[in-house]
């Protein structure tokens, strides 16, 4: 059992929970600026809403279930395409030898990689909403973390524009599937909702 990696996954879950989607991660940057190319975008809708479930899926299968039965990372192996884009790329771009070894694997994960830039640019975030097991351990937090978003319900008049706006599949704003991308405190007129410390 990886006891560090579990307690640093733990640690950060609690401290911020999904803010690291929407403000520190690498790919989810790089997912933001390419759905801003101008182009006709796929807006959320029920399907996307269930697909966003595939996360946890993939989470049992590739993040639970393999490393323990085969002892391997299966995951990393063989779907993430942030590991191909930021370490693969690097690494035989520098190096022959290890150009002579690119397999299947290789190019499995490059096909993924180019299906995930491909779909990220017509529909916002795909990457995280559908397939990070990351997000979707840190989206267990979301509810309990020290940081996040916090509506006033004194204030709130359940106008849904916070819901409206959003383009990750909420249901309501700080749920699992919310990333703290603030979008909703702007466009709430009564001022009940904002990021910050909730103990």
């Amino acid at each position: 059992i990886p006891f560090y990696v579990l307690g640093f996954l733990i640690l950060f879950g609690i401290i911020l929970a999904r803010i690291i989607c929407g403000f520190l991660c690498p790919f989810g940057l790089l997912q933001e600026l390419l759905y801003k190319i101008k182009t006709k975008k796929i807006r959320k809708n029920n399907l996307t809403k269930k697909l966003s479930n595939l996360k946890y899926i993939i989470l049992f299968i590739f993040v639970i279930i393999i490393p323990i039965i085969f002892l391997k990372p299966g995951f990393c192996k063989y779907v993430c395409p942030q590991g191909i884009l930021t370490g693969g790329f690097p690494l035989i771009l520098g190096n022959d030898y290890l150009k002579l070894m690119i397999g299947k694997l290789f190019i499995l994960k490059l096909i993924i990689l180019i299906i995930c830039l491909i779909a990220v640019i017509f529909i916002y975030r795909a990457f995280c909403r559908f397939i990070c097991p990351l997000g979707a351990i840190y989206s267990f937090f979301n509810k309990i973390s020290i940081f996040g978003m916090i509506v006033d319900e004194n204030k709130c008049t359940h106008c849904n524009k916070c819901i409206k706006i959003c383009k990750m599949d909420i249901e309501k704003v700080g749920d699992r599937e919310c990333i703290a991308c603030t979008e909703c405190i702007n466009i709430c007129n009564d001022k009940a909702i904002k990021l910050g410390k909730r103990y």
